[in-house]
Protein backbone atom coordinates (compact mmCIF):
# COMPACT_ATOMS: atom_id res chain seq x y z
CA UNK A 1 0.00 0.00 0.00
CA UNK A 2 2.70 2.50 0.73
CA UNK A 3 4.86 1.82 -2.02
CA UNK A 4 1.50 1.69 -4.19
CA UNK A 5 -1.33 3.94 -3.08
CA UNK A 6 0.62 6.23 -0.69
CA UNK A 7 3.37 6.81 -3.65
CA UNK A 8 0.91 7.60 -6.01
CA UNK A 9 -0.98 10.59 -3.84
CA UNK A 10 2.35 12.07 -2.95
CA UNK A 11 2.70 12.31 -6.47
CA UNK A 12 -0.54 13.62 -6.96
CA UNK A 13 0.02 16.54 -4.80
CA UNK A 14 3.73 16.91 -5.24
CA UNK A 15 3.71 19.86 -8.01
CA UNK A 16 1.30 22.20 -5.15
CA UNK A 17 3.33 21.22 -2.03
CA UNK A 18 6.57 21.67 -3.82
CA UNK A 19 8.23 18.13 -3.51
CA UNK A 20 10.73 17.80 -6.05
CA UNK A 21 12.00 14.02 -4.95
CA UNK A 22 10.30 11.51 -3.23
CA UNK A 23 11.92 8.22 -2.34
CA UNK A 24 10.67 5.34 -0.11
CA UNK A 25 13.83 2.67 0.99
CA UNK A 26 12.08 -0.66 2.26
CA UNK A 27 13.23 -2.65 4.69
CA UNK A 28 14.74 -5.62 3.43
CA UNK A 29 13.92 -9.22 5.05
CA UNK A 30 17.22 -9.23 6.75
CA UNK A 31 18.04 -10.69 10.37
CA UNK A 32 20.35 -7.14 10.87
CA UNK A 33 16.74 -5.33 10.61
CA UNK A 34 15.19 -7.12 13.54
CA UNK A 35 14.48 -4.60 16.78
CA UNK A 36 18.08 -3.39 18.92
CA UNK A 37 19.02 -1.32 21.52
CA UNK A 38 19.52 1.70 18.94
CA UNK A 39 16.09 0.75 17.04
CA UNK A 40 13.80 -0.62 19.47
CA UNK A 41 10.85 -0.87 16.88
CA UNK A 42 10.82 -2.50 13.19
CA UNK A 43 10.21 -0.36 10.86
CA UNK A 44 9.51 -1.26 7.66
CA UNK A 45 10.91 2.17 5.40
CA UNK A 46 12.11 5.35 4.95
CA UNK A 47 10.52 7.92 3.27
CA UNK A 48 12.62 10.94 2.05
CA UNK A 49 10.83 13.88 0.70
CA UNK A 50 13.15 16.73 -1.13
CA UNK A 51 11.59 19.92 -1.53
CA UNK A 52 11.95 22.89 -4.24
CA UNK A 53 13.57 25.39 -1.51
CA UNK A 54 13.66 26.03 2.16
CA UNK A 55 10.12 28.21 1.40
CA UNK A 56 8.55 25.46 0.13
CA UNK A 57 9.34 23.17 3.08
CA UNK A 58 7.88 26.22 5.39
CA UNK A 59 4.61 26.85 3.32
CA UNK A 60 4.24 22.90 3.26
CA UNK A 61 4.40 22.92 6.96
CA UNK A 62 2.40 25.90 7.70
CA UNK A 63 -0.29 24.75 5.09
CA UNK A 64 -0.82 28.74 4.24
CA UNK A 65 -3.51 27.91 1.70
CA UNK A 66 -6.65 26.19 1.46
CA UNK A 67 -5.34 23.56 -0.96
CA UNK A 68 -2.07 22.61 0.84
CA UNK A 69 -4.49 22.18 4.06
CA UNK A 70 -6.41 19.99 2.10
CA UNK A 71 -3.34 18.08 0.33
CA UNK A 72 -1.51 17.88 3.87
CA UNK A 73 -4.80 16.37 5.63
CA UNK A 74 -5.24 13.92 2.61
CA UNK A 75 -1.68 12.87 2.97
CA UNK A 76 -1.68 12.25 7.01
CA UNK A 77 -5.30 10.57 6.73
CA UNK A 78 -3.62 8.24 4.41
CA UNK A 79 -0.80 7.78 6.55
CA UNK A 80 -3.02 6.84 9.52
CA UNK A 81 -3.77 3.57 7.48
CA UNK A 82 -0.59 1.85 7.43
CA UNK A 83 2.07 4.30 9.63
CA UNK A 84 2.46 4.56 13.85
CA UNK A 85 2.99 7.98 13.16
CA UNK A 86 3.69 8.66 17.01
CA UNK A 87 6.81 6.22 16.76
CA UNK A 88 8.01 7.31 13.48
CA UNK A 89 11.18 9.33 13.81
CA UNK A 90 10.92 12.61 11.79
CA UNK A 91 13.81 14.85 10.72
CA UNK A 92 14.23 17.68 8.95
CA UNK A 93 18.19 17.93 6.96
CA UNK A 94 20.37 19.77 4.56
CA UNK A 95 21.72 17.30 2.57
CA UNK A 96 25.36 17.29 1.92
CA UNK A 97 26.67 14.71 -0.41
CA UNK A 98 30.16 13.17 0.55
CA UNK A 99 30.64 10.73 -2.75
CA UNK A 100 28.02 11.33 -5.89
CA UNK A 101 25.19 13.37 -6.39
Amino acid sequence: YWGTDHAALIRKHAKLMGIVRYHQSHALNDPRNAPNETFPVRYDGVAELWFESKEALERWFNNDTPELKAAGKAIRDDERRFADRHHSPFMIADVRPVIGG
